[in-house]
């Protein structure tokens, strides 16, 4: 199983309930961390979809999704309220005071869901895709899909503490113009 954790999107609380369920034969890949496939029964984390199908096999693929407005509010606000921890994308954004709307447009994160995650998979290729707006419903359909041996107990964890991005109208017809690959997705899912 192979489990692509997009930023915000409740993978570090996702992460916990495959813990549970996988123990020592769920690989924690972030970083760019090479992925030895053959030694885990699970891998969860930041992949590339590029990195992940090499390793992939016929692994059931899961994701979870989140509403692509609130996912890159939070994701600014995330970056914002974190030291620079070595990534030069962060390091630049924090250098740059850059504002919400230059953020989105910014090509590391326009690209980033349709480059990383998703480029050359369609939404059938997946086994599981959730919402973080339903994740309590979900998760228990995933623990059923997957014949997983108890369903998970839910925790919350990495919220980011401080909201303060103000999401207006145009705002939001402003991620769609340039989120359109994960606008479509999400749509998609959320039907």
């Amino acid at each position: 199983m192979i489990s692509l954790h997009i930023p915000k999107t409740a993978g570090t609380s996702f992460r916990a309930a495959l813990d549970v369920e996988y123990g020592n034969d769920l690989a924690h890949i972030y970083g760019g961390a090479a992925i030895d496939a053959h030694r885990y029964r699970a891998i969860h984390g930041h992949i590339r979809v590029d990195e992940a199908r090499a390793v992939a096999g016929k692994a059931k693929w899961i994701m979870w999704l989140r509403d692509p407005v609130d996912r890159l509010a939070s994701y600014y606000d995330f970056w914002r309220q974190s030291d620079p921890h070595g990534n030069p994308n962060h390091d630049h954004f924090l250098a740059s005071d850059m504002g919400f709307a230059t953020f989105i447009e910014w090509a590391p994160i326009r690209n980033e869901f349709a480059e990383h995650y998703v480029s050359g998979l369609e939404p059938d290729d997946f086994t599981f895709v959730g919402l973080t707006e339903r994740y309590d419903d979900d998760i228990q359909r995933l623990a059923v899909t997957l014949g997983w041996r108890a369903a998970p107990t839910v925790s919350r964890a990495n919220i980011t503490p401080t909201r303060s991005t103000i999401i207006t109208d145009d705002l939001r017809s402003h991620i769609a113009q340039f989120h359109p690959v994960e606008t479509a997705w999400y749509d998609h899912f959320s039907d």
